[in-house]
């Protein structure tokens, strides 16, 4: 732990109480705040004038927002399946804090789908996304996309990226 300020005096320039016990305020003010420094857990103690024993202890976490890089895919923009078998599609995105979501899309469709995520849990980790699909014929072509979105981001920004799946089916004979 490293003591940022005690009662109305800085220790750190970067950081400033807004101390006023008669009025139960003792607010901690981050100046320019960054992710390695200021993302995580700050503790508040409140000691007893004089005897300096403890009065009130809380915690606080803090979180540092940061934007995700764009996604990526895998096995590439246009997936390789064959038809009725389980081909995985798999979305991620580097960084991001808090943890980016991530989230598939069917071309034509604003209805999510079911995918695993596995999240990075740092900005400099990687939260991945895998939507598995079972594709027929008539899915030879279809697009889906992936979207990741933070707290860090404006509502309405998104970032996106879409893979095409190009289906190998058995051919059929009609006698």
């Amino acid at each position: 732990y490293e003591n940022v300020a005690i009662g109305n005096i800085q220790l750190n320039t970067n950081y400033r109480l807004d101390f006023r016990p008669d009025r139960g305020i003792y607010d901690l003010l981050i100046k320019n705040a960054s992710y390695g420094r200021d993302n995580g857990r700050f503790e508040c103690r409140v000691k007893a004038v004089g005897t300096g024993a403890d009065v009130h202890q809380e915690y606080y976490n803090v979180t540092v927002l940061t934007p995700p890089q764009p996604p990526q895919v895998a096995p590439g923009n246009i997936a390789i399946a064959t038809e009725e078998k389980r081909q995985e599609l798999t979305c991620s995105s580097i960084g991001g804090s808090p943890d980016p979501t991530i989230t598939w899309y069917r071309e034509g469709s604003t209805q999510p789908l079911q995918a695993s995520i596995n999240r990075g849990g740092s900005k400099d980790l990687q939260t991945t996304s895998t939507l598995i699909v079972t594709p027929r014929r008539d899915d030879d072509g279809v697009t889906y996309r992936c979207v990741v979105w933070n707290r860090a981001m404006s509502d309405g920004q998104r970032l996106e990226t879409t893979v095409t799946l190009s289906v190998n089916y058995y051919p059929r004979v009609e006698v």
